[in-house]
């Protein structure tokens, strides 16, 4: 399962379809002792990938990914990757789970050095809520004969895929926007056309393309019940980059809404 949720999709494979359950504590748990988990489903056959949940007392959002419900320890062997935003919840960075090289930390489950998957971007919204969020997006370029993606493992911030697309060092990332929703009267929300697997509007809701190919949606996330969300995805993203990349999208933003 590691390996199917951290592997590109191929680009012959088309849309993988798949649907994201939000589950928030209960009980006692909803009085601030239980985290709100994010669980993705394949929709064919309701197949489980991953979980994820925050981690708590961390100054900035940080969110644990899992292919296990029940076990989202970083020491784990289950642990594949976390989602890492600055303060203002403008900047995601994405990581597998290899070990921060500058920090001496021993707790991953893997010895090896973390490799940079991808990063989200997401402009300030002066409009306030009824303003559609700005997402920009790049992950490694991925090889589409030999099915591997360039390897970024950066030990300083100027080696990161963020300081080379602020940079518009591109040739080796593959980039992309969110596609500009419209305006509708009818429900007075900004919308998107979704083909039907979409059903409710929300400011979470996005669908990222290339520049240079703008009739291929590459992902598309959005709500479909209170705490049901769709989200497909194709080639050259992994379940894993989608589902993190995804995750970016319910995460508060102070200078976005």
């Amino acid at each position: 399962m590691k390996e199917f949720v951290m592997a590109p999709a191929r680009r012959r494979d088309g849309v993988v379809q798949c649907y994201i359950e939000r589950i928030k504590p209960t009980g006692m748990a909803s009085f601030g002792f239980g985290s709100t988990q994010y669980h993705l489903y394949l929709k064919e056959n309701d197949t489980f990938l991953m979980a994820a949940k925050p981690r708590k007392a961390n100054k900035t959002s940080n969110y644990l990914i899992s292919i296990s419900k029940d076990d989202l320890a970083r020491k784990s062997d289950n642990y594949v990757g976390k989602l890492r935003s600055n303060f203002l919840g403008t900047e995601f960075n994405v990581y597998d789970d290899g070990m921060n090289p500058n920090s001496g930390d021993k707790t991953s489950g893997s010895n090896k050095i973390r490799e940079e998957l991808g990063i989200a971007m997401y402009a300030s919204n002066l409009l306030g809520s009824r303003g559609p969020r700005k997402m920009r997006v790049a992950v490694p370029v991925v090889d589409e004969r030999t099915q591997r993606r360039v390897k970024f493992q950066p030990r300083t911030d100027e080696e990161g895929i963020l300081r080379k697309f602020k940079d518009r060092e591109l040739d080796q990332l593959f980039y992309m926007i969110n596609k500009p929703p419209r305006w509708n009267d009818q429900v007075g929300a900004y919308v998107l056309n979704f083909n039907g697997r979409v059903t409710m509007a929300s400011v979470k809701n996005f669908q990222l393309i290339n520049p240079e190919d703008q009739e291929r949606v590459v992902l598309q996330f959005g709500r479909v019940a209170k705490d049901k969300f769709t989200m497909d995805f194709q080639s050259p993203l992994s379940p894993f980059q989608a589902f993190a990349i995804s995750l970016s999208s319910f995460d508060s933003k102070l200078a976005c809404e």
